[in-house]
Formats: structure tokens, C-alpha cells, sequence
């Protein structure tokens, strides 16, 4: 995937440390602006009990379908009962169909216990977004001229704002930005509940999961739109580099631009270390026209 253009805004301790140090820092999510960053409110849209009826509804008709197929879930118990059924229907397949009805009729025993599966989704829940804080994100933009992005993550345009070029060659982290999403609302784990039985039982385990947690990383709600963020995820696995600051190579910084407010002696500075960091940078200084639109200019 070809990546746009991408800033970091810095605040003037932020540009000092990112080009003296030659590191960027990588955020954990608690210390995010939204507090709900990287984590969801709910494993379905449904609530549990719609959910779980239409899980039970959908259940025989998934093994229907599938009767050839070893199933993937991975629940072992789950397994040998998915396993067991396929046997069953296979050998009888009416079977299916008098299951069907018993259950049309209430006659069917539960396959799920709704307070206990209400329970353990709370629980899965509260599992997964404690699991997200084991990631670091760095946070960029497509755009260097937002007014609102000077001013929330610029220290109200006495900052700066740095361009990365990833370097393809080296074969950069930086090439792993992807877009985030903007939604209405933070997404559940799944889409449907229908679209979970299947996928669940039969599907690529694996893939599931890994496309789940994607949704959560790169989801934010529209009141964060005007960022146009992409994002860099990165998972702290045991024994490996925290990540929380992550080292460039010199040439990905290929562009610099300071405040409309930013101090001469802080320019002064920066510049020294920009300078010193990439020789080819380019550096800017953004003014405000007569309209009060933010533009860059030669300093």
C-alpha cells in the first residue's frame, strides 16, 4: 500500500527529544486524549440475549453446511460437540431437521446459558482491552496544516511538525502505517452475531482474530475525523523491545515545520539538530494568511 505523506506534530519538548534522541515515542494506549482508544464496549452489536438467540438459531444450519469440514474452534469441548453433531447428521441427516423444530417449538434443551454467557463476554471484554495496552501506537497525520492539530498536539503552533518518509529499502517499520477508520461509534469485537457462528466453528482461527483486533486499532468516532490519522501499532511481546521508543533512520526525516508561534531560539535549536540529523531536510515555517489560513513559507 502506497502512503501518503505523514506528519508527526510535536510539542517543543516532543521536537527536542525526537531529534536529539533520534527515536520516536510510541504511546500506550491509556495515555491517549480518547480514553476509549483500542478498546471496545461489547463483543456483538446485538446484546447478549438477541445475540445468543440468534447464535442458537443459527447453529444447525452452520453444521449443515459444514458437515465435511473439521471444525476450527477453539474450545476443545466445543470441538468434540461440533464433531459429534457432524456425525450424527450425517448419519441421519432428519435429524437435523427434527432439531430444527423442537427448537421452533421450545422443546430443544439450551445450547447456551444466556447469564453465563453474559457473564463471560463481560469478562472476554475486560480481557482484550487489557490486552490492548500491551500495544504501542505512534500517531501521525496527512495533513500539516490543520489549525486544530497545531493547536491540540503543536502547543498552540509553538511546536513542530516532522515529515517521515519510510525507507523502503531498509525496510522500515515506518512502512506500517495504515489509515484509521473513522466510525460513529466505537465497533464491537464482531460484526453480527450470525456472521460469529460460522466463523467461529469453521473459520480461520487465526485470521479471525488477527482482522478483530485490527477493527480495534484502527477505529476511532467521528469526533476525531479532522485528524485524518494513520497509525503505527506495534504488539510488546515477552521478552522483546518495548517499543515505547522506536529509533528512524536519519533520512526518513525529510521535512520540517515550526509554528506560526514558535520561538526564535527554539527554531534556532531545532534546526541545529534537524540539520544535523538529515543534511537534505527541507524546513518550513507556517504563517497564517490574511484569510487566518495556516500555509507553509520558506523561514
Amino acid at each position: 500500500m502506497s502512503l501518503p505523506p505523514l506528519y508527526k506534530y510535536l510539542d517543543v519538548q516532543g521536537a527536542n527529544l525526537t531529534l536529539t534522541n533520534r527515536n520516536f515515542k510510541h504511546a500506550k494506549p491509556s495515555s491517549f486524549n480518547d480514553t476509549e482508544e483500542l478498546t471496545i464496549r461489547s463483543i456483538f452489536p446485538e446484546s447478549d440475549a438477541d445475540a445468543l438467540r440468534q447464535i442458537e438459531d443459527g447453529f444447525t444450519d452452520a453444521l449443515m453446511r459444514h458437515l465435511d469440514d473439521p471444525p476450527t474452534c477453539l474450545n476443545i469441548d466445543m470441538r468434540k460437540k461440533v464433531e459429534l453433531l457432524q456425525a450424527v447428521f450425517k448419519a441421519n441427516p432428519d435429524a437435523a431437521n427434527r432439531v430444527k423444530e423442537a427448537k421452533a417449538k421450545g422443546t430443544a434443551p439450551e445450547i447456551f446459558n444466556v447469564d453465563q454467557m453474559t457473564q463471560r463476554n463481560a469478562a472476554y471484554v475486560d480481557e482484550i482491552n487489557e490486552h490492548m495496552q500491551g500495544f504501542r501506537i505512534l500517531c501521525v497525520s496527512t495533513l500539516n496544516d490543520s489549525e486544530q492539530m497545531w493547536s491540540r498536539y503543536g502547543q498552540e503552533h509553538q511546536g513542530a511538525v516532522l515529515r517521515i518518509l519510510p525507507n523502503i529499502e531498509k525496510d522500515s517499520k515506518y512502512q506500517l502505517f495504515r489509515p484509521v477508520v473513522y466510525r460513529e461509534k466505537r465497533p464491537p469485537l464482531y460484526d453480527s452475531a450470525v456472521s460469529f457462528t460460522e466463523a467461529s466453528l469453521f473459520g480461520n482461527q487465526e485470521a479471525r482474530i488477527k482482522a478483530a483486533m485490527e477493527t480495534i486499532i484502527y477505529s476511532k468516532t467521528l469526533e476525531w475525523e479532522y485528524e485524518s490519522e494513520y497509525r503505527l501499532a506495534i504488539p510488546v511481546l515477552p521478552g522483546d523491545y518495548d517499543w515505547t521508543l522506536m529509533p528512524y533512520h536519519p533520512e526518513e526525516i525529510t521535512e520540517l515545520y515550526f509554528g506560526a508561534k514558535a520561538r526564535a531560539d527554539f527554531k534556532s535549536n531545532i534546526i541545529g539538530l534537524a540539520i544535523a540529523t538529515n543534511p537534505q531536510i527541507s524546513i518550513y515555517q507556517m504563517s497564517h494568511d490574511a484569510c487566518g489560513n495556516l500555509f507553509a513559507r520558506a523561514p
